[in-house]
C-alpha cells in the first residue's frame, strides 16, 4: 500500500468530489478513480460510496483516513527531521491567524518572512480558534496565532503564550459618541457594534455588563478586520479591535472610544502547535519571528 494512494483518499475526503480531489493533486479524474480503486483493492473493502453521484466514505473508508492521516503526517514528520539534521533549505509554512492576530501581525510578519527567506512557500489562513484549531489537528497547518482561552482543554495541544496587546473600541474621528466622557457599552448600542468571533468567556463579560436587553451588543460579527475597519469609517459602526498600528492605515484614522470598565482589556494570545510533533524549519522560524515582535512592542 503506497502513501501516494492514501494521499488520494485524503485529498478525496477533503474535496468531496473526484473532480475536485483530482484537480487538488494534479491528476486526471480518471486516474484519480483508478488510484482510489486500486486502494480498496490493496484493503479488500470499498472505501468510497459513488451512488447518486454522491462521494461518502463507508464505514471502512472513515477508518482508512483517521489512519492515513496519521501516517501521511508522520511521513512528512520524517521529512522534517532530516531537513533539520541536514540544514537544508526552507520549503514551505502553513500558517493560521486569527482575526485580531491578522490586524495585528500578518502583514509586518509576513513581510518580514518573506525578506529573509525569499525561497519559502506560504499559505495564511484567516479565521476564529476553533477553525484554525481543527485545521491544525487535521495537518492542515503547521501552527496558529490566535486566542486561545476556549482552547486550553483541547487534547494534543500545545501553547507558547505572547505578550498581551490592548483591546478597545473604536470609532471614526469625529463620531457623536466621542463627546468628553466616559461610556457605557449600553451607549455604544445605539449604533452598530462589530466585532470578529471572540471566545466564550469575552462574550459572556460583557453580557454581563449590559442593562439593555433590546438586541445583542455586537450587531456585525466578521473575521475580516479590513471589513470592519471599512463599516467604522463609513456606516457610523463601533468595532472591537487591538490598539496597534496594524488597525490604522491610509489617511483615515480611527479613534479609541473611552468606554467604562474596559481600560484593562487584553488579548489572550499563543502560538499553537500540536504537542509531540517536531517543528519544521519554516515554522520554527515563523514562531520566533512572531514572539520577537511581540516582546519588542512591534505590534503592539
Amino acid at each position: 500500500m503506497q502513501l501516494r494512494k492514501l494521499n488520494h483518499l485524503l485529498a478525496l475526503a477533503d474535496q468531496g468530489s473526484f473532480g475536485r480531489a483530482a484537480q487538488a493533486v494534479h491528476l486526471s479524474q480518471p486516474a484519480l478513480s483508478r488510484s482510489i480503486e486500486s486502494l480498496e483493492e490493496d484493503l479488500g473493502a470499498t472505501l468510497v460510496n459513488r451512488a447518486y453521484g454522491q462521494v461518502r466514505l463507508t464505514a471502512a473508508g472513515e477508518l482508512v483516513l483517521v489512519r492515513a492521516r496519521h501516517l501521511l503526517a508522520d511521513a512528512q514528520q520524517i521529512k522534517r527531521d532530516v531537513q533539520l539534521l541536514q540544514g537544508l533549505a526552507m520549503g514551505q509554512l502553513q500558517v493560521g491567524l486569527g482575526p485580531f492576530a491578522a490586524a495585528m501581525l500578518g502583514q509586518p510578519a509576513l513581510s518580514q518572512l518573506i525578506q529573509r527567506h525569499p525561497q519559502l512557500t506560504v499559505r495564511i489562513e484567516v479565521a476564529d480558534a476553533a477553525t484554525l484549531c481543527e485545521q491544525l489537528n487535521n495537518q492542515q497547518l503547521d501552527l496558529f496565532v490566535a486566542d486561545t482561552r476556549d482552547l486550553k482543554t483541547q487534547p494534543g495541544l500545545q501553547f507558547k503564550r505572547l505578550p498581551n496587546v490592548a483591546v478597545a473600541f473604536f470609532a471614526r474621528a469625529g463620531h457623536p459618541l466621542l463627546a468628553p466622557g466616559e461610556l457605557s457599552l449600553d451607549q455604544l448600542m445605539d449604533y452598530p457594534v462589530g466585532c470578529p468571533n471572540l471566545p466564550e468567556l469575552v462574550l459572556r463579560h460583557f453580557e454581563g455588563q449590559l442593562k439593555r436587553t433590546d438586541r445583542a451588543l455586537f450587531s456585525v460579527v466578521c473575521n475580516d478586520m479590513s471589513t470592519l475597519r471599512q463599516l467604522a469609517l463609513t456606516a457610523n459602526a463601533v468595532i472591537l479591535a487591538p490598539d496597534s498600528p496594524g488597525l490604522n492605515h491610509g489617511a483615515e484614522s480611527l479613534v479609541r472610544l473611552p468606554v467604562r470598565k474596559l481600560n484593562a482589556m487584553l488579548t489572550h494570545y499563543s502560538i499553537v502547535t500540536l504537542a509531540k510533533r517536531t517543528m519544521s524549519p519554516a515554522a520554527r522560524a515563523f514562531s520566533a519571528l512572531i514572539h520577537d515582535m511581540m516582546a519588542s512592542g512591534a505590534a503592539a
